[in-house]
């Protein structure tokens, strides 16, 4: 039950965190000097970046356990669909858990491959181009802040209006046998079938994700709800979902875990043979 709610957290993250890089570097560094100015006046511009840098990377003391405690690749596949049904565009995500960070890739390999790594142990995110062999290093502070406000609207799976249904079908995914189960939710007019496995036992609830731990954003995302846990909540590991388009039957999403291992490359951590270049010394 616990495992299916954090995966549906997981994902609900991952592709709030699907905009472009190039943006997400644009706003950080926007938001950044907005506060410094707010808070520090332009006169005192050099004291607002002195004290700013006294709150991250080294001096950050956030993470006073920076470990993951559980080493792991999650692939996830995404199908996006028109209106009428056809597809539209298919993008990968992976998602690896370090000893002391995270390392997200979307789409490895192809022209329009990107990569943000978190490092916690640095207190520092990492937008990275693998082309290049460069990568862009700022604070971690506003990407846990928007983490959590993501997390606190992720309340559809425990709203109230929200009902699950177990099924019979049955259907081998990716090598996992699963069971069907049917959530809707009348409030918000969204529909969402759950093909879920108990034959994956690992538990990420201790690990990081941008910026906070995993176990955290659930409470975030629960803490107002008293409602008591379905009887016909999904049991185990949700293998594929398929999220439809209000007041329809069309599918509108199809999310697939694809690889699910308790093992990851380390070869995702090491930014030695890259030029790092620190947003704070832009500022």
């Amino acid at each position: 039950m616990r495992k299916i709610y954090l995966l549906s957290i997981i994902t609900f993250l991952i592709f709030a965190f699907m905009a472009p890089l190039q943006a997400q570097r644009g706003f950080i560094k926007r938001k950044i000097k907005k506060d410094m100015k707010e808070k520090y006046a332009e006169p005192q511009k050099e004291k607002g970046r002195e004290a700013l840098e006294d709150i991250t990377y080294e001096n950050d003391s956030r993470y006073p356990i920076p470990e993951n405690p559980v080493q792991a690749t999650m692939v996830m596949e995404t199908r996006n669909y028109k209106n009428n049904g056809k597809l539209k565009e298919t993008m990968t995500v992976k998602l690896v858990f370090g000893e002391t960070g995270e390392c997200m890739i979307m789409n490895e390999g192809e022209k329009n491959e990107t990569r943000m790594l978190f490092d916690y142990k640095g207190a520092a995110t990492y937008m990275i181009n693998t082309k290049q062999k460069t990568a862009t290093k700022m604070p971690m502070i506003n990407f846990q802040k928007m983490a959590e406000r993501m997390a606190r609207h992720n309340t559809d799976l425990d709203d109230d209006a929200g009902k699950w249904q177990r099924t019979d079908e049955k259907q081998e995914i990716h090598g996992h046998k699963c069971i069907k189960y049917i959530y809707t939710n009348d409030k918000e007019k969204t529909k969402m079938h759950a093909w879920v496995t108990q034959d994956i036992s690992i538990d990420l609830s201790g690990n990081h994700l941008f910026g906070g731990q995993i176990r955290d954003f659930s409470n975030l995302s629960s803490e107002k709800s008293t409602k008591k846990i379905d009887e016909n909540f999904p049991r185990g590991m949700m293998v594929r979902g398929i999220y439809f388009d209000k007041n329809g039957d069309t599918p509108s999403m199809q999310m697939d875990i694809t690889t699910f291992k308790k093992s990851s490359d380390p070869i995702y951590f090491d930014l030695s043979d890259y030029k790092v270049s620190d947003i704070l010394g832009q500022l």
